[in-house]
């Protein structure tokens, strides 16, 4: 089973920054989850809520300002991955469109950044309609189902490369179907080496946690 290290190595530093990043590749992660969105000014960045802590949408703060708070660019995530064959989830933050056309602008860079390998990537989304213009844009690309309520439909609508749900709700029974129609199941946050190994027995495909190395050593 895979670790995959949630939004860097959050545990210990500051979540979905550049330290956060290099230093969960510093102790060897081969897997990274982030969130992408984009600032006022149209720039990709990464950061997992809506708002800054002062309440400003991202939506609505330049990146100038946004790097106050020590947000990075999406370029700055992949020049932190020295290492090209690191596998990077980034998770689209698109409720109802939020950011319209962000799905292409995306791709476009994927597509376009010399240090970027396309079979090393996964996008991942809780907002459906997201993921289906990402799959009529890129069919290449991997797709993962983030889902509260379990549709076995949905993925396989999207041909889509697995599900990720989290660790309150998935059960056996789920990673069972998604196994049985070619689905991976990838489960988040998994802090806890004794619930991990319970999830590698169910089938469970991956864990994401906010520490990479520890759990890592203890599943190996």
């Amino acid at each position: 089973m895979i670790v995959i290290a949630h939004r860097g190595a959050s545990a210990y530093f500051k979540e979905n920054t550049v330290k956060a990043f290099k230093e969960a590749f510093a102790m060897g992660a081969k897997h990274m989850e982030t969130d992408v969105q984009r600032s006022k000014d149209g720039v990709l960045v990464l950061y997992h809520d809506y708002a800054l802590p002062g309440g400003q949408n991202i939506k609505d703060t330049s990146f100038s300002e946004l790097c106050k708070f020590e947000i990075p660019s999406i370029e700055e995530l992949f020049s932190a991955a020295e290492d090209y064959s690191v596998k990077i989830n980034l998770e689209i933050k698109n409720d109802g469109n939020l950011y319209p056309g962000i799905e292409k602008q995306l791709i476009d860079f994927l597509n376009s950044a010399k240090n970027v390998r396309k079979e090393n990537l996964l996008l991942s989304s809780f907002d459906f309609e997201t993921l289906q213009r990402v799959h009529a844009i890129e069919s290449s690309i991997k797709i993962g189902v983030l889902t509260r309520s379990f549709d076995v439909n949905q993925p396989l609508s999207i041909n889509a490369y697995g599900v990720h749900m989290s660790e309150k709700r998935i059960n056996a029974d789920i990673i069972r179907t998604c196994k049985a129609n070619g689905l991976k199941t990838f489960v988040y946050t998994v802090n806890d080496c004794r619930r991990a190994r319970e999830l590698e027995a169910m089938g469970a495909d991956g864990v994401f946690s906010d520490f990479p190395d520890l759990l890592s050593k203890n599943m190996q």
